[in-house]
């Protein structure tokens, strides 16, 4: 890291300490900050990475959705946020992830199956793996994803959740959603599906 933007990082790092105190001092709760441009990429942009998939509506509101992890992934990288917290938002980034894969495969696992909403994350990674369109290994990765995801339902948890969630982890889920989604174009390509 250049000299200069280590200066600029430590003059924005000092700012912000200091404005949390005067905030504090007068008792005011919201400000606004501006979050810099250019850094979520739109949702057309996400939308047109996501031409597999044909209903307009889901393909938004995937796009919509990696935005978000567009917010996630600038925070992670961006502030110095530790332990819980930091634990916190990368569980909730997996799981943001979980959910946009967990809606890619199910559509594409109603379009092979027909019409059939009910159809739940297990089965639809085994229906998308009998028809080739993603291997053994991606049916597990897939799964360890679903597994992470699910662990966003609180009450069912039976352990503490400090020192479960890593960047390593984050980094994975998205590994294992690019992989997937590459594996799709290949099946379309190939007319799989």
């Amino acid at each position: 890291m250049s000299s200069e933007i280590q200066s600029i990082v430590n003059r924005i790092s000092d700012d912000l300490q200091e404005l949390e105190l005067l905030l504090y001092v007068s008792d005011t709760e919201k400000i606004n900050i501006n979050f810099p441009r250019g850094v979520i990429r739109t949702a057309g942009t996400f939308r047109s990475k996501l031409d597999f998939i044909d209903n307009q509506i889901l393909r938004t509101n995937i796009a919509y959705h990696l935005m978000l992890s567009d917010v996630y992934r600038w925070i992670l990288n961006r502030f110095d946020i530790s332990l819980t917290a930091k634990e916190m938002l990368i569980k909730e980034g997996i799981s943001l992830i979980g959910n946009i894969t967990e809606a890619i495969l199910k559509y594409v696992a109603i379009d092979i199956l027909g019409n059939d909403p009910k159809i739940g994350f297990s089965r639809a990674c085994s229906v998308l793996m009998e028809n080739r369109i993603i291997s053994k290994e991606q049916k597990k990765e897939l799964k360890w994803l679903w597994n992470m995801r699910c662990k966003e339902h609180i009450y069912n948890l039976r352990n503490t959740e400090y020192g479960k969630y890593t960047i390593e982890h984050y980094n994975i889920a998205i590994k294992i959603l690019k992989d997937f989604e590459l594996s799709i174009k290949k099946a379309r390509e190939e007319r799989l599906i």
